[in-house]
């Protein structure tokens, strides 16, 4: 069956049985224009950075930094049409966050496409358990809670869940889990009798090792998402053929470029995902460039889907470490090597860099022992390891991965 974004692409363009890669490239054109002129004309940062008649590569880029340094340079609307802000930390930076403004319409948008994304994963009837954010109104976990509920799908929210047990607990009923990859497989290994029938990977990034691990142990489908708090969390969403994500087309353009030289890369190269809003009232963003690998997939689905899609995410740049020999080592690559060992439930990872020497400290938490010399053989040459056991539940410090420098 052929995904759902594509039906709510054609509704929102308003192009219909007209959708094509083509009629879609020329309907994002004419919203670019709109999409100028309100930036333009309604927020400091772009009153004077943005030109009519530019094509899209030929706009500057955004930056994260842009947001932290100055948030209300980019408020479109009177703070009184404001109705969620959320403040982050910016990626890049230590000291500086962002703050990021919803106003209801662009809340609602994101709550229309996540029932629609959600309705590859759910059917009427099904109960989900989301185990990300909280209840608080306008959150990510009430905004999905209320999408689920458009499609007749009942959920419960779960925030201040602080171990892997109670986690196991208030999902021993449900049709469908909704949380972070490094606490759902920490949750599958340690309690592989659990039969949820589907599982959506959400709020980080979701190495195959993982996803691997998730279908083996539970017998589920598994889904993975692509989203940035930057725009409504909800950017694109898997199918059942889980090759490649189905864009949020008729809210956004997505780009792929070279990370050195800013220009646009071929289909199928891999490079920075670039994000231009089509229709945010309270934070337009133009070009924003989001950090994270990915690839544009132009061939067509095998649901039945011909307009582009993003491929996997690999990673994110700004998080790769050097660790000589012009090598780097990211969280991310050491996820894909570590949790294909059956035996880890979880890990934590700390990289050492003591004059020419780097060391990598890794506490696993594991049911067995680490295949070292397999970890040791897909590692950068040269790095020496330590591994010591210990409990290393994810609920107890809830985050996104990291390595940890010291």
């Amino acid at each position: 069956m052929i995904s759902p974004v594509n039906k709510w692409t054609a509704e929102r363009t308003g192009l219909y049985e007209n959708l094509n890669p083509e009629s879609l490239l020329a309907w994002q054109k004419e919203k670019l224009k709109e999409t100028i002129q309100y930036a333009a004309k309604n927020t400091k940062f772009y009153s004077d950075k943005l030109k009519d008649g530019c094509e899209l590569n030929q706009l500057p880029f955004t930056l994260p930094t842009d947001i932290a340094n100055d948030p209300l340079a980019f408020l479109a609307v009177p703070l009184s049409k404001v109705v969620r802000v959320t403040t982050l930390a910016n990626s890049g930076t230590t000291h500086l966050r962002k703050r990021i403004f919803f106003t209801k319409a662009d809340l609602e948008r994101t709550k229309d496409f996540f029932a629609c994304g959600m309705s590859t994963i759910v059917n009427k009837g099904d109960r989900a358990q989301i185990l990300i954010s909280n209840r608080t109104e306008n959150s990510l976990g009430s905004l999905l809670s209320e999408s689920l509920s458009r499609i007749g799908v009942t959920s419960g929210i779960t925030a201040s869940i602080k171990t892997v047990h109670e986690a196991i607990e208030v999902s021993r009923d449900a049709d469908c889990l909704i949380g972070m990859p490094a606490e759902i497989i920490y949750m599958c290994r340690t309690a592989p009798e659990l039969r949820p029938r589907n599982v959506l990977l959400a709020a980080d990034i979701a190495p195959q090792s993982m996803i691997d691990g998730i279908k083996e142990n539970w017998k589920c489908r598994v889904y993975t998402h692509h989203g940035h708090t930057e725009f409504g969390y909800g950017c694109a969403v898997d199918c059942k053929h889980h090759k490649g994500y189905h864009l949020r087309d008729a809210d956004f353009i997505f780009e792929i470029i070279d990370l050195q030289t800013g220009k646009p890369v071929m289909p199928e190269e891999s490079g920075e995902i670039v994000i231009t809003t089509l229709n945010n009232e309270a934070m337009p963003l133009i070009r924003y460039r989001t950090g994270n690998i990915s690839q544009m997939i132009t061939a067509p689905c095998g649901c039945g889907g011909l307009l582009p899609r993003l491929g996997r995410i690999e990673g994110r740049f700004g998080s790769n470490i050097s660790v000589g020999n012009n090598k780097t080592l990211s969280i991310h690559q050491l996820d894909e090597i570590v949790f294909a060992d059956k035996n880890v439930r979880g890990f934590e990872a700390l990289l050492k860099v003591e004059g020419e020497r780097n060391t990598l400290h890794l506490t696993v938490d594991a049911c067995g022992f680490l295949d070292t010399a397999t970890l040791v053989a897909k590692l950068p040459r040269g790095l020496h390891i330590e591994v010591k056991y210990g409990k290393t539940d994810p609920f107890a410090h809830r985050a996104k991965r990291r390595l940890h420098i010291g």
